[in-house]
């Protein structure tokens, strides 16, 4: 492991330290959606249930908070929108997405980093006397303050198949301008046309023979909006094994940086950097389809360029992985009630909390 850890710690100095790295923050909030109707909020700073918001319209399966801290949306089971005022801590408005007799599946979501529009693809089915009329996915632009569909595009005709850009995750330039795509390249769109403009490319092999990326997509939705950092996956081609990365990408310059691990790692959900830069922390799983798998946090030292901390952990059947605002905490969370909170200097269980509902989603939002 030691030639490894000193590759990919050498790597993740360069170019996740500096750039785009926030201050150090206070603790800040936990939005848990939760069944049947609610989003729970709790403070990270004592973990205690601070109130309820009433979700009116059904379960909030999607929650996406704003960049500026200021808004949260959820969009339920019922395909409706609902706009809360983290200010105020109250549903400012709502938006029926679909007709009564229609059925949603919502792809991909981003909010501009202005906070003032939600960008979406929807793939639509209607129901008739004798059979479900499925519709192409369609890309929607909803301006959250009049809270109305202002636009809604067809996808162009290089994509314009099955769930248009199959699932991949989207990114709003900080000019609310451009829509970037994490495929297995970055493709960028201009928002007012809806046509590609220009390709960050990532897929094309870096040299004669080597092997082309696919971008995970997975990324920090508090990191600088002028940066992407994920996972990719690759395949060696001289041992002919599967490896996997770590990609950094300034949306700005273009600069792509690809950093190969060395080994193939099943790494579960995103890669969190502290506030300061200075550590990184990754959640891995041995063979994610066993039921006997092994599933570890791993922590670095960014500074020292040193693996610090690896720990097994409980496994669950399903969970999800996430980092508290100031990443002092490590949440292991959902499906059910019950929220593991792990102390991110020892990665020892800290405490266990159990709210009211089953969670859906979470949305961690720094303090203002």
């Amino acid at each position: 492991m030691r030639p490894i850890t000193i590759a990919i710690l050498s790597a993740l100095v360069a170019v996740l330290s500096a750039p785009g790295a926030r201050g150090v923050e206070a603790p800040g909030y936990l939005y848990v959606g939760a069944w049947p109707n609610k989003i729970i909020v709790i403070d990270e700073a004592t973990y205690k249930v601070q109130s309820e918001i009433p979700i009116e319209s059904g379960i909030p399966e999607y929650i996406l908070a704003s960049y500026d801290r200021r808004r949260l949306v959820a969009i339920t089971g019922q395909r409706v929108l609902e706009v809360v005022d983290l200010v105020n801590r109250k549903v400012a408005g709502r938006l029926q997405l679909c007709e009564p007799n229609q059925t949603q599946l919502v792809i991909s979501s981003a909010i501009d980093p202005r906070g003032r529009f939600l960008y979406l693809t929807l793939k639509t089915a209607t129901k008739e006397v004798d059979r479900y009329s499925v519709q192409k996915a369609r890309f929607h632009i909803i301006d959250l303050n009049l809270l109305k569909i202002v636009k809604t595009f067809d996808f162009p005709k290089d994509f314009d198949q099955g769930f248009g850009f199959e699932d991949a995750a989207y990114r709003v330039s900080a000019d609310g301008r451009f829509l970037y795509v994490l495929k297995d390249d970055v493709l960028v769109f201009d928002l007012n046309t809806f046509q590609q403009v220009d390709k960050i490319e990532l897929s094309k092999p870096s040299h004669p023979g080597a092997s082309a990326i696919s971008f995970a997509g997975e990324t920090d939705p508090k990191e600088n909006p002028d940066f992407i950092t994920s996972v990719f996956t690759s395949t060696d081609s001289q041992a002919r094994r599967s490896i996997s990365g770590i990609a950094r990408v300034n949306l700005v310059s273009k600069k792509v940086d690809l950093i190969p691990l060395a080994v193939s790692l099943s790494i579960r959900g995103r890669l969190y950097v502290s506030p300061d830069g200075k550590k990184a922390f990754v959640v891995t799983v041995t063979s994610p389809m066993d039921p006997n798998r092994r599933c570890e946090f791993w922590v670095f030292d960014l500074q020292s360029r040193k693996l610090i901390k690896k720990a097994e952990f409980e496994n669950r059947a399903r969970f999800t992985f996430a980092a508290s605002s100031d990443a002092k905490k490590l949440y292991i969370y959902g499906p059910g009630p019950i929220i593991d909170i792990y102390d991110a200097e020892t990665l020892t269980l800290d405490k266990t909390i159990t709210v009211d509902g089953d969670i859906t989603e979470m949305a961690i939002v720094p303090s203002r």
